[in-house]
This record gives C-alpha cells, structure tokens and sequence, in this order.
C-alpha cells in the first residue's frame, strides 16, 4: 500500500481510538479516508498511465474499469462518494457515526491494499 494512504489510514484509527482532539473528529475520519483512496489512486495512476493523474478525479474513477476490474471500479466509486457525501457538513444531517466510520475505513483498506497490489 501506498505510504501517503497507509498513514492516512493509520491517522483515522487514531481518531477512533479516541487519540485525537474532540470535537469533530468523525468528519476528519471521513476526509482522511477520502485522502486515502485519492493517494491510492494517483500511485496506480503513476504506475499504470501517468496521463491519468491530469484528469478530474471523477474522471478517474470512470477510467478505472479499464485498469481494474468492474467490481472494484464500483466499490472504489461508491466509497469515494459516500465519502465525499459525509465529509461536507450539512446542518440538517448528522454528523456519521463512529460506526459507520470503522465499517468505511475497513473497506478502504481492503480497497487501497487491492489497487496497490493491481500492476
């Protein structure tokens, strides 16, 4: 896995361990999570088709077909807008729960190490 994205990763457990300030820390889970897949992403871009690292994100992730396999291309997409969905504040909504961020971080690591082992 991609250093930038395993540190990342790490930060989050810390967040949920309860070693981090107060406050709004789910929402610091969630971007750093986000930040995650993004550093992930742009390494198998590096590696697979440097042109690719110019291109809006999303464009990436409907590129990502091409070099993955469909299953992945959807679970990478989804995390990364469910992510991008609880990251911004909305004051009608609440903020995501310690639940839903450990179930996210567990599926990003699953992803993050699948897409650094995808040459």
């Amino acid at each position: 896995m991609n250093v930038a994205a395993q540190v990342r990763l790490d930060q989050t457990d810390n967040l949920l361990e309860g070693r981090s300030p107060g406050g709004t820390w789910p929402r610091w889970g969630v971007w750093l999570i986000r930040l995650a897949i993004e550093h992930e992403l742009d390494a198998l871009w590096a590696r697979r088709s440097p042109t690719g690292m110019t291109r809006s994100r999303r464009s990436q992730l409907l590129a990502l077909g091409v070099v993955v396999d469909s299953d992945t291309q959807h679970r990478v997409t989804e995390l990364w807008n469910t992510l991008s969905r609880a990251a911004h504040h909305h004051h009608y909504e609440l903020a995501p729960t310690a639940a839903e961020v450990r179930g996210w971080l567990r599926e990003a690591r699953r992803l993050c190490t699948h897409l650094a082992n995808h040459v």
